[in-house]
């Protein structure tokens, strides 16, 4: 999981710094888009057995942004983030993978401690941008695609009852609020500090109805940084490259 988180961070660094090879930008307005990633801590506050216990853990979001106007814009946002739980309390569902009993089963009552949710947000919004000179606020909300699943030692976890693994995919909402400065020295280049509250539609009586069966609240505090670029640049750079019609002969 750890690897995963590292070789998707790497990955957006080397886009941002190809990009910022490539592109030759300043500030943000009408037309122009952006590309940014940030890393910081989520915490999982609802519901039931997905926020009893929990333990703040990292968070990772990535995003891709076009400005509509100088104070409206779109925002596509891939991100990821998970939680542990504290071994002071027991797990609320026993394994059906691999029951007590079995050779190998898992205890039928164990720590908490050896379950994990995971959330893989996949988010549009809609962001209005104030401007303060150097420093833009913004705020949006939108839908999003959220994959969902729990892991009891590191195995993703059968719900006992119906046999059915513990992972799918849910509708659910995003909100976001945020804060920027472009940088003297790099001014196609900004620092963000920003704040996003998942809420995800994940409760399935049919599917799970043992336990871990909620709608799941989750808010990450995060930072990080963007770059901005022209897109009428794009379509200038393909138009040059477009062959030249052949001489008559």
């Amino acid at each position: 999981m750890h690897r995963r988180l590292r070789t998707a961070s790497l990955a957006l660094l080397a886009t941002l710094a190809a990009a910022s090879t490539c592109l030759a930008a300043e500030g943000m307005g009408t037309g122009r888009a952006g590309i940014g990633g940030q890393l910081g801590g989520s915490t999982f506050w609802a519901d039931g057995d997905y926020s009893n216990g929990v333990i703040q853990r990292l968070a990772f979001g990535g995003h891709f942004r076009y400005m509509m106007s100088n104070h409206w814009r779109w925002q596509v946002s891939p991100g990821f983030t998970w939680t542990t739980y504290t071994s002071q309390i027991l797990t609320p569902v026993p394994d059906g993978s691999n029951p007590p009993g079995n050779p190998g089963g898992h205890p039928a009552i164990e720590p908490k401690s050896s379950n994990l949710t995971l959330l893989l947000p996949m988010t549009f919004e809609v962001q209005y941008v104030i401007h303060h000179g150097k420093w833009f606020t913004h705020i949006g909300a939108g839908p999003g695609v959220y994959r969902v699943w729990v892991e009891n030692h590191r195995q993703v976890l059968v719900d006992p009852a119906s046999f059915r693994r513990h992972q799918g995919l849910y509708p659910g909402i995003s909100g976001e609020i945020g804060i920027e400065r472009f940088l003297k020295s790099l001014p196609s280049t900004s620092l963000e500090l920003s704040t996003v509250t998942h809420w995800v539609f994940a409760r399935d009586d049919a599917a799970f109805p043992t336990g871990y069966n909620s709608f799941i609240g989750a808010t990450e505090f995060r930072i990080g940084g963007n770059f901005y670029f022209d897109t009428s640049r794009l379509k200038r750079s393909k138009a040059q490259e477009l062959p030249a019609s052949h001489s008559k002969k």
